[in-house]
């Protein structure tokens, strides 16, 4: 009774507050201009930042109402609605780890400032909704409001750091805690004033991931009066830019493979139902029943499930009858929106500092470059303050409160390289204690446990290091061909870990002779005219898929002694795979190697693992095509007045406004950028298109 009280009273309130900011200036379109340049991509200038926010929301349905509706649909619990019993299990999830009570509790400590912020954006989703109702996927997520934005922020933070794998494997009957590995990731470095040629500061940001849906990226520059002139790249309904760079200052963000999400076993009475001990009592569990609003053909159904709630969080009931709870930061945290806000609004480092102080993005690391010639490398999130007696890694009982976790580590206590001597920091999702010349070891060693779950450098962090062995000061120009490196080094793990392929004796294999000497002879090279890299290639794969591999294998190396008959199984299969296809086993990469948008084809060139990835499927035809690459690439200059030059390129936007404009996947082949400009006067000179966001007539 008691808390149904207090979160009454809470519900109360902050229904107070919606009405409160509900009330806020309906905005004038007409005071928006929105201003295309020939590659498409929207400057949306204005008085106010709320004014822009609703530019930035007309702009992204424009190009992309489906993926960014599909962002909200999932935080609104409407995803059962959508696609049936395919979607409940993502409305499953939202309820079960109580998004709404968390908003309820924590909506009033949003900023007026950014909820105004928001409700702009929320504006101009709505008005594009009203004025394009034939492209709404479902007509009851809408009107939006600003708690929809603050909800799926939580709920995406809480599926990026690896929640849903968790409460999975509960429902399913697998405990295995081992963090899911996923072929995503990205790369950032910074060079000081003093390790470039011209004394500026150099910096990349260049994130890795999903080439379509929800996650993929979408390109924007916000411009107001207010202060807000940035621009960089966002996920599809994302409010504020999430790695760019402003007149003052720029980052870029990578995935980091920190411990983020606990799993305990709670300890049931062996008689009463439902009851669990913690410390020397039985506590019973809480029932939060959920009802999913499932759609059946034209019908939508409502399905009872039910979840639980114990002192570690949401709790869930295995096949076997265990009961399970999930403990994760991004589920109690309201704030990581605003962050990115004040991210993009700070004028210098003390000002990013205290945005970072909001400790509100419960992973990525942060790369940092500024005109006043600071870098920073960050291991970035919410990481709990763990009890030491206990190993976190595993699941563990929850038994007692000495396992409960409530605070965390601020970043200052985190893995960082703050301006060291040598001039540069990155990372490429290595370990966070290689960052630069000098080793991160600011933090101590229970929260390096933690923050480095996958410790070692892959192959583009040691390509990476050899670059920076040559010791030189760089040019603009050099720092960029960094990114676009296509090799294998044979310093990584993973080449070191084929020396069972090397050891092969040609002569003791015939058939495939000529073929084993190609492969032992290669130099790593994944550019599009190299004739072996096919061969190789098709190879791993082969071996990786009868393996069951992800890409562990590239930060850690191949874990198992391959037998050699298995190599020639692979290279039997790759070499019988390119003479049907192509009469030759040396075939230049761009034969086989596809990225795809829009039904087209685009010759390719890269391997997994590169400064310049890919990661493909392969189709019957034999084309190797693009799941993961090189979704976003950013490079900005600044000298002390501020940035000289950015250069950006968003290669796979697959929308049908794009294709209006000049082709960046054409340019991306092609390893050109485009230039893009924070001044507003140069922007409205070279658009090609400018307008205001109303509906057409």
């Amino acid at each position: 009774m008691k808390y149904c009280i207090a979160f009454l009273f809470t519900l109360l309130f902050n229904l107070y507050c919606l009405t409160i900011y509900a009330q806020e200036k309906k905005i004038d379109p007409n005071d928006i201009t929105i201003a295309r340049d020939e590659w498409g991509t929207p400057h949306i200038f204005a008085k106010t930042d709320a004014e822009v926010a609703y530019g930035l929301a007309w702009a992204n349905a424009e190009d992309a109402f489906e993926p960014l509706q599909e962002l909200l649909i999932i935080g609104k619990q409407m995803m059962g609605k959508k696609d049936g019993k395919e979607g409940a299990p993502f409305d499953f999830f939202v309820h079960s780890i109580g998004t709404e009570k968390t908003y309820q509790e924590n909506f009033s400590k949003i900023s007026k400032e950014y909820m105004t912020y928001l409700d702009g954006y929320c504006q101009g989703v709505n008005a594009y909704a009203k004025a394009n109702p034939d492209k709404i996927i479902l007509k009851k997520a809408f009107p939006i409001e600003p708690g929809d934005i603050l909800k799926a922020y939580l709920v995406g933070f809480s599926a990026l750091s690896g929640a849903v794998d968790k409460v999975t494997n509960i429902m399913e009957g697998k405990y295995d805690k081992e963090p899911d590995s996923k072929p995503a990731g990205s790369n950032a470095y910074a060079f000081a004033p003093h390790k470039t040629a011209n004394g500026n500061t150099f910096l990349c940001i260049n994130p890795h991931f999903k080439i379509t849906g929800a996650f993929s990226f979408y390109e924007a520059h916000l411009h107001s009066e207010e202060g807000l002139n940035i621009t960089g790249s966002l996920f599809q309904g994302g409010t504020c830019i999430f790695m760019g760079n402003n007149e003052h200052l720029g980052w870029g963000k990578t995935f980091n493979h920190i411990d983020q999400v606990d799993v305990f076993e709670l300890e049931m009475h062996p008689s009463k139902k439902l009851w669990y001990k913690y410390d020397d009592e039985y506590i019973k569990l809480e029932k939060r029943p959920i009802w999913l609003k499932v759609r059946l053909g034209k019908i939508v159904i409502p399905v009872r499930k039910m979840t639980y709630w114990s002192k570690f969080g949401p709790t869930y009931k295995s096949p076997d009858k265990k009961y399970y709870s999930v403990r994760c930061p991004a589920f109690f945290n309201l704030k990581a929106g605003e962050q990115y806000y004040r991210m993009n609004k700070a004028t210098n480092y003390k000002e990013f500092q205290t945005a970072l102080d909001m400790n509100a993005h419960s992973m990525f690391n942060l790369v940092y470059g500024d005109k006043d010639g600071n870098i920073l490398y960050l291991c970035n999130g919410m990481q709990p303050k763990r009890n030491p007696a206990y190993d976190f890694t595993k699941v563990l009982i929850g038994d007692t409160k000495e396992k409960l976790w409530t605070e965390y580590y601020n970043h200052k206590e985190l893995p960082r390289v703050e301006n060291p001597n040598c001039g540069y920091v990155f990372n490429m999702n290595n370990t966070p204690t290689n960052a630069s010349c000098v080793v991160a070891d600011n933090c101590n060693k229970e929260v390096l446990k933690y923050a480095d779950m996958r410790s070692g450098d892959n192959n583009r962090s040691h390509r990476f290091m050899e670059f920076m062995e040559q010791d030189k000061k760089y040019t603009f120009e050099e720092f960029k061909a960094i990114k676009f490196d296509t090799k294998i080094t044979q310093n990584s793990a993973f080449w070191k870990s084929l020396s069972g392929l090397f050891e092969i004796q040609p002569e003791d294999h015939p058939p495939f002779e000529e073929a084993i000497e190609l492969l032992q002879n290669w130099d790593g090279d994944a550019s599009a005219e190299n004739t072996t890299a096919p061969l190789f290639l098709l190879t791993i794969q082969y071996v990786f898929e009868k393996m069951g591999y992800t890409d562990v294998p590239f930060t850690l190396g191949i874990p198992d002694e391959i037998p050699e008959q298995l190599y020639i199984e692979a290279i039997e299969h790759a070499s019988k795979d390119l003479i049907q296809q192509h009469g030759s086993l040396k075939v230049p990469l761009k034969n086989i190697l596809f990225h795809r948008r829009n039904g087209k084809l685009y010759p390719a060139s890269g391997f997994p693992d590169a400064l310049s990835p890919i990661y493909t499927s392969r189709e019957a035809d034999g084309k190797q095509v693009a799941e993961y690459a090189d979704t976003y690439i950013h490079f900005v200059e600044f000298d002390k007045k501020g940035p000289v030059k950015i250069q950006t390129l968003l290669p796979f936007e697959a929308t049908k406004t794009c294709e209006d404009y000049e082709d960046e996947l054409e340019m991306f082949n092609e390893r050109k950028l485009k230039t893009m400009s924070l001044d507003k006067k140069v922007v409205l000179e070279n658009a090609v298109k400018t307008y205001h966001p109303v509906p057409s007539e």
